[in-house]
């Protein structure tokens, strides 16, 4: 048993988080913070954990993984969530509830790349540590502002949609058309993810389409349909969307396609998993967002000890295929058996 295994039996057993806000959503970039010092001494040995909303699977692995490493690590864990992914304001304004109560170590999930960093200013100046996770904060604008980022922990986009990438050209010939459906145009680590994927299939796969679908599972499930009318002879699509693939699938099935139209997807959701194993979706790329949430709590207690820590730490992604699923299904939302991650901040 890995050790996020044993965590995630252990918060399972006695969960001691306080959540002030109700309801967990997920996409993730990489960026290196300024590479500052661990913060050390600020605050009362208390960590406070910003998230997105609760309402998604994603973040809720996020919010269980925090709360088991702080339940090994004995410490107090408070988390506020965002109401939904666009609530820049009422996140900012959730934040701002807890800079006067001097936690130790601030975690943070924004919604947006800068809707935090004025409700930051008071934490650096108090000499607290802030740990950025997932979606990367604009750090030219933080570093202006006077906010100073102690690390960054999250997935490497570019990484995980090259491992989509290497996951379709396994499923598919070399020359297939595939289509793309993206999230957000705007949003980082969609571009970073679809680039990743053409990075790994340029001169390869033939991108015949792409489109967006706004992280919507509706939206992506129509949009495949479109697609499948248009390119009869489409073989693959690619999402940066645990829900945007099972969407997909949807429409790939609803089309009498199941087996003939690859469909791979980032996150490696519960419901991907299931798919898998019951020989829907022929592999999705899994990131962890427990192991996310563990390692974001490791290092605020690292940085509340005075302990130099690591600017950035990508979180590893897995391409779980039908050989590897019921390991994966079984072990979620941790990493699988064997694929142990040990604490980088130690």
């Amino acid at each position: 048993m890995t050790r996020y295994t044993r965590m995630r039996s252990a918060v399972a057993a006695a969960a001691t988080v306080t959540i002030l806000a109700g309801a967990l959503a997920g996409c993730s970039d990489s960026a290196a913070p300024q590479g500052t010092p661990a913060a050390g001494g600020g605050g009362n040995g208390k960590i406070a954990l910003v998230l997105k909303p609760l309402d998604n699977t994603y973040f809720g692995a996020m919010a269980e993984g925090a709360q088991a490493a702080a339940d090994e690590a004995g410490v107090d864990l408070t988390i506020v969530a965002a109401e939904n992914v666009t609530d820049d304001s009422g996140q900012a304004t959730k934040l701002n509830s807890l800079v006067t109560a001097g936690y130790g170590c601030y975690i943070v999930n924004p919604t947006s790349q800068t809707n935090l960093i004025t409700g930051l200013v008071p934490v650096t100046q108090a000499g607290a540590a802030i740990v950025n996770l997932d979606l990367p904060i604009d750090l030219d604008a933080a570093k202006q502002a006077g906010v100073n980022v102690t690390t960054y922990v999250g997935t490497n986009n570019e990484t995980a949609g090259e491992a989509g990438g290497k996951a379709m050209l396994s499923l598919v010939p070399e020359g297939s058309s595939v289509a793309l459906i993206g999230g957000l145009v705007a949003d980082p680590g969609n571009i970073a993810r679809l680039g990743g994927f053409e990075k790994a299939v340029e001169g390869k796969l033939d991108i015949t389409q792409t489109v967006a679908a706004d992280f919507d599972k509706a939206k992506a499930k129509s949009a495949a349909a479109t697609i499948l009318i248009a390119n009869p002879d489409i073989k693959g699509f690619f999402t940066p969307s645990g829900d945007m693939a099972m969407g997909i699938q949807q429409a790939v099935e609803e089309a009498g396609k199941k087996g003939q139209v690859a469909v791979v997807g980032i996150d490696g959701t519960q419901d991907q998993l299931k798919d898998i194993v019951a020989g829907g979706q022929p592999a999705a790329i899994e990131q962890f967002p427990y192991l996310m949430g563990a390692q974001s709590v490791q290092a605020c207690v690292a940085a509340m000890k005075g302990t130099s820590i690591p600017s950035n730490v990508e979180t590893p992604v897995l391409i779980v295929d039908s050989k590897n699923a019921q390991a994966a299904l079984d072990a979620f939302p941790a990493p699988p058996q064997g694929f142990d991650v040990p604490n980088p901040f130690k």
